[in-house]
């Protein structure tokens, strides 16, 4: 026997769905629930995916034929569809097809074969997607400690500015794909300073303006390989911007006030506030009230003033 667990965190693949709804409709059934295995052998299997009458399953907390004797499971296998069997071991999820008074036979055996294909191959595409966004997070976090050490940092700051960077885009109105397309482009914001030699990067002294031509481009280099990773386009406009400033007066490309996306726009005085309140190999770190004055002081020239508002309703939770 099989056990149901509650529907998991892992959003609706959009191929799962439309396997579910057209399940539902071209069986008639009352629901048509998708599963995931989440663990090989232990016999859980989550809900990822439903269509119809989802209150249904409300009193169901497991998955097996004699559970359910107005209804059909359909096992999706790994490696291809299995038709209409008692749950297995080796199942990868199920496709479950309730409905009363459902008669079994060929009809309904071809009728959801070419269903079980499709969610096998779904189910099989959202794990490959869920990997492959497991693997970029740690790359990017791991890289981000690798910048903020080479930087001068303790490998801290890029995180910090990250949860920084995430409640106050939240507080702007940043969310879903754009929340996540910011939280790389704040771990990431100053890749672009691998290409920026030692001796400008670590200078203890003022730039001379040479030096600066060469800073300036950091944004410029990071954006630009961040674009070429399938998936990073959008956070490399804001790793490209988020030196800008809403007068105008910032780089590399002299944007001004809304004209800046709304990640970098966030980075900017997420960025600014850490900096100035982190210790630097060459000054103090500024006290927390001292560093807000700053901040106001330079919105409206320097910062966004909702970003600004942002900022300081963050750091008063």
């Amino acid at each position: 026997m099989a056990r149901l667990l509650p529907r998991t965190t892992h959003a609706d693949h959009p191929l799962l769905a439309q396997v579910a709804q057209q399940a539902c409709r071209s069986t008639h059934a009352t629901v048509v629930a998708i599963t995931r295995a989440e663990s090989a052998g232990d016999g859980e299997h989550a809900l990822i995916a439903c269509a119809g009458d989802a209150s249904a399953l409300d009193d169901l907390d497991a998955l097996h034929p004699d559970d359910f004797p107005d209804g059909e499971h359909v096992v999706v296998d790994r490696h291809a569809a299995t038709g209409l069997l008692p749950i297995s071991a080796t199942a990868y999820g199920t496709l479950v097809v309730v409905r009363p008074r459902l008669r079994r036979g060929r009809a309904l055996r071809d009728a959801l074969d070419g269903l079980v294909l499709l969610a096998a191959e779904a189910l099989r595409a959202a794990e490959a997607e869920r990997d492959l966004a497991l693997t970029l997070d740690a790359s990017v976090q791991s890289l981000a400690q690798l910048l903020d050490l080479r930087d001068g940092y303790t490998g801290q700051h890029s995180s910090t500015v990250v949860e920084l960077c995430e409640e106050v885009g939240r507080r702007v109105g940043v969310a879903g794909a754009e929340l996540d397309h910011l939280r790389i482009a704040a771990h990431l914001h100053d890749l672009g300073k691998i290409g920026v030699p030692d001796q400008i990067l670590h200078k203890a002294g003022p730039l001379d303006e040479a030096e600066w031509s060469i800073m300036r481009e950091h944004p410029v280099w990071g954006a630009r390989a961040l674009a070429q990773i399938p998936g990073f386009r959008a956070a490399s406009h804001a790793v490209r911007h988020h030196h800008e400033r809403w007068d105008g007066t910032g780089y590399p490309d002299g944007l001004a006030g809304e004209q800046i996306p709304i990640g970098a726009r966030v980075i900017a005085v997420c960025d600014a506030y850490e900096a100035m309140t982190a210790t630097r190999p060459y000054r103090p770190a500024l006290a927390a009230p001292l560093a807000r004055e700053r901040i106001v002081a330079g919105t409206g020239t320097h910062f966004d003033p909702a970003a600004t508002w942002g900022l300081l309703e963050a750091l008063a939770t």
